[in-house]
C-alpha cells in the first residue's frame, strides 16, 4: 500500500470515528430524554417504564410535604383516582459532574390525583445517578409556585 492510500485510510477512519462520537448524546442531553420518559410513564401509566427509571432506594418530596419511595411510586401509579394528562416543563436546566446529575426546572402539570383534577405549577429538583451506563431517578423534591 503506497503512503497516500495508508494517509486517505487513516484520515477515512478518523472522519468515520468522529462522525460517530458527534451521534453520541451529551450527557445533559441523556438527562432530557430520561426526563421525558419518566413524565411518560407517568402520564401513560406505564409501571415497567416507571420502574425502569427509577433507582430501586428512590425517594420524592413532594410539593405538599409528603416523602414517596418507589413502591409508593409503583402503587400510586395504579391507583383510580389518579391520571396525569400531561407534564409542561421550563427553565430546564441540567449540571453534569462525572456520573451524577441535577437537573432543574418548572413543570406546569394537568390531571385528577386523589381523584379531584389538578391543574398545578410547581419548580423541581431531580438527582439522577448513571449506575451501569443507565440513567436512574434517585431523588426529586418539589416546591409549589402560587398562582399569580
Amino acid at each position: 500500500m503506497t503512503v497516500k492510500l495508508k494517509l486517505l485510510a487513516i484520515i477515512v477512519a478518523l472522519l468515520q470515528l468522529w462522525g460517530l462520537a458527534a451521534q453520541q448524546p451529551t450527557a445533559e442531553q441523556q438527562i432530557q430524554q430520561a426526563s421525558k420518559v419518566y413524565e411518560q410513564a407517568l402520564t401513560q401509566k406505564n409501571e415497567p417504564l416507571l420502574k425502569s427509571i427509577l433507582a430501586d432506594n428512590f425517594i420524592l418530596t413532594t410539593a405538599s410535604g409528603k416523602v414517596l419511595t418507589k413502591k409508593d411510586m409503583m402503587l400510586n401509579l395504579t391507583k383510580e383516582g389518579t391520571k396525569y394528562d400531561k407534564f409542561e416543563s421550563s427553565d430546564v436546566l441540567v449540571s453534569v459532574l462525572n456520573e451524577a446529575a441535577i437537573e432543574t426546572g418548572k413543570v406546569h402539570t394537568v390531571g385528577i390525583r386523589g381523584g379531584k383534577k389538578i391543574a398545578e405549577t410547581t419548580r423541581y429538583t431531580d438527582f439522577w445517578v448513571k449506575i451501569q451506563g443507565k440513567w436512574l431517578l434517585l431523588a426529586e423534591h418539589s416546591s409549589f409556585i402560587p398562582n399569580p
